[in-house]
């Protein structure tokens, strides 16, 4: 069977470009929240709010994303995403009021959720057999530039943040025109995943199950962001007001737990061959716990932040790999599970800042645990639910088989 070809030229390295920008967009909200507030009279819970606005409209993007890419194909989706990406960031960086920076967000956010869900996709069917390893790659640029995003506002100071926009919006422009070199098509949804993986298995028609294991997909997607975006957007304040840290050592641990995140990436990407998918998640899930439990002892609470970077990296980019190769990632699911991640970072920085603001920020550790729990629970149910969908393949294809046999005669 011919390879399929959807990269050409730079344009894989343009998708890693736009990568490092969104990790830039996610992770440099929280260091700046005492900035937001204080310029614009905001309490922690209409900010926690707002940091939400990027990732609800990225659920959007991703949702529309789909359709776009059905009708105009690979190249203008992402270009397209891109384009709100940049037009976004400007806005943010140049914003004189309030109203205007949350247009800026939400702009910024329906091109993050285009480019998040359609690269991941594209590398995944269009790269073979280096499919997981370049998602793992992939999201680890994503991970680079959540250190970028904390460690520039560490060396130009919280109240230049519209620097750091303006700046992203600039990659990202040059990310555009390396997308330029993309295939039109096929697109994703025109590949199906047997084409892409020859040995991969597509599930029986049992719809119940399938939902069960979307549903847990979900479920792993939504907890694991969720968790992320509320370390990385209110650890800095939990640092501060819990360990006693200064705000720039706080925002110090707090890069380092976003570039473990980007270690533990680039350490997956390495084992992606080696080591099942469903495994590797599943042991992240349960350090990523553990570590997470150890943020309740305020002494231990800035490095086992570092810690949870580590194993929380992974598990995005290599559940996208077992999702894809399981079979259950095609059509419209993959984009109900993406949406499902972004879900998680909408909600949890509204969830937190609540949390902060009303019973002070000593309990968010503890809620930030619960969900660390839930992310374990999903893993664990879906290696459960994806080994049973392999014996109800594995007892169906005798009668199969008997059945061709008698049809034959």
């Amino acid at each position: 069977m011919r390879p399929i070809t959807i990269f050409r030229g730079w344009s894989l390295a343009g998708c890693y470009a736009a990568m490092l920008v969104i990790g830039l967009l996610m992770s440099v909200y929280g260091p700046i929240v005492t900035v937001l507030q204080g310029r614009f009279e905001l309490s922690a819970t209409t900010v926690g709010a707002a940091l939400g606005t990027q990732s609800f409209a990225a659920v959007i993007g991703v949702l529309i994303a789909q359709p776009f890419l059905r009708a105009r194909g690979n190249r203008w989706t992402i270009i397209v995403a891109m384009t709100l990406i940049a037009a976004g960031s400007l806005i943010i960086a140049i914003a004189p009021t309030w109203p205007l920076l949350l247009a800026g967000t939400a702009a910024a956010g329906l091109g993050f959720g285009g480019v998040d869900s359609m690269i991941t996709q594209l590398i995944l069917v269009g790269s073979g057999a280096k499919g997981p390893g370049r998602a793992n790659i992939a999201h680890a640029w994503f991970g680079i530039g959540t250190v970028a995003g904390p460690g520039l506002v560490y060396l130009v100071g919280p109240e230049n943040y519209a620097w750091i926009f303006a700046g992203a919006a600039a990659l990202m422009v040059l990310a555009l025109l390396s997308a330029t070199r993309l295939e039109p098509r096929p697109t994703p949804a025109e590949v199906t995943t047997a084409a892409a993986h020859p040995n991969d298995t597509a599930p029986l028609r049992r719809p119940a199950l399938f939902v069960i294991v979307i549903a847990a997909f979900f479920a792993l997607y939504l907890t694991h962001f969720a968790v992320q975006a509320g370390i990385g957007n209110w650890s800095p304040t939990v640092l501060q007001e819990q360990s006693g840290l200064a705000a720039q050592t706080a925002t110090l641990f707090v890069t380092g737990f976003w570039a473990a995140m980007v270690l533990g990436r680039f350490a997956t990407a390495a084992l992606a061959h080696r080591i099942a998918a469903g495994t590797l998640v599943t042991v992240s899930s349960l350090g990523l716990a553990v570590a997470v439990a150890a943020t309740l002892l305020p002494a231990a609470a800035p490095w086992a932040y570092v810690v949870a970077g580590l194993f929380l990296g992974p598990i995005f980019p290599t559940g996208m790999a077992w999702l894809t190769h399981s079979g259950y990632g095609r059509g419209n699911s993959f984009a109900y599970v993406i949406a499902g991640s972004m879900l998680g970072m909408a909600f949890a920085p509204s969830l937190v800042g609540w949390i902060i603001e009303n019973q002070g920020s000593q309990s968010a550790p503890l809620v930030l645990l619960t969900i660390a729990v839930l992310v374990l629970a999903s893993s664990a149910a879906l290696v459960a639910l994806l080994a049973r969908a392999r014996r109800i393949a594995a007892s169906a294809q005798p009668v199969d088989a008997r059945a061709e046999v008698a049809a034959n005669r």
